[in-house]
């Protein structure tokens, strides 16, 4: 063996052994610790947070149909106001629609599937379309183990970690506090 090669193999063993120091030195207890308090507190906040999504997304769509039937209500309004205001024409069309007259002179088409009510016809007036707000659903694992009885299962790894990580973390500082 050269004595390049006796070097090199002597500072891989040094670097070992540094390397080795530096890994005894750390304290897995602090692991532990952290995995347990993240275990329990996303098993508490995360069904939380998915409670406000749901309130949120019902919010959005209880202020889209009170749009809607604020809508319905200008049209209503609308055609009550032209009632109101005597228009002929249309008092005349409506006592023709409602008495299935047919006004002389002018020919008559009938539609069957036409509005066959006024009420129908400010309806049909009023009615828009829609877009129906379907909520995207993103889980992962965890927030899948953070709902129902796996929650309290959750809960307790948690608890479980935290006093694995106390019990080592005591037992660690104690061996360094004898002599």
């Amino acid at each position: 063996m050269s004595s390049a090669t006796r070097i090199r193999s002597k500072q891989e063993g040094i670097t070992d052994s540094i390397r080795v120091k530096y890994l005894a030195k750390i304290d897995f207890s602090w692991l532990f610790l952290l995995s347990g308090l993240v275990l329990t507190i996303s098993a508490i906040v995360l069904p939380a947070h998915l409670d406000l999504q749901v309130l949120k997304d019902k919010q959005y769509v209880i202020q889209s149909d009170l749009d809607e039937l604020e809508y319905q209500i200008e049209v209503y309004q609308a055609f009550l106001t032209e009632l109101h205001e005597g228009d002929s024409v249309l008092r005349q069309r409506i006592f023709e629609m409602q008495f299935n007259l047919q006004s002389p002179g002018i020919p008559v088409v009938i539609d069957s599937s036409a509005s066959q009510t006024p009420l129908e016809w400010v309806k049909q007036r009023a009615r828009r379309h829609r877009e129906l707000y379907l909520p995207e659903e993103q889980s992962s694992i965890l927030t899948g183990l953070s709902h129902g009885r796996s929650r309290l299962f959750l809960v307790g790894i948690g608890a479980i970690a935290m006093f694995i990580g106390f019990v080592n973390n005591t037992s660690a500082s104690n061996q360094s506090d004898s002599p």
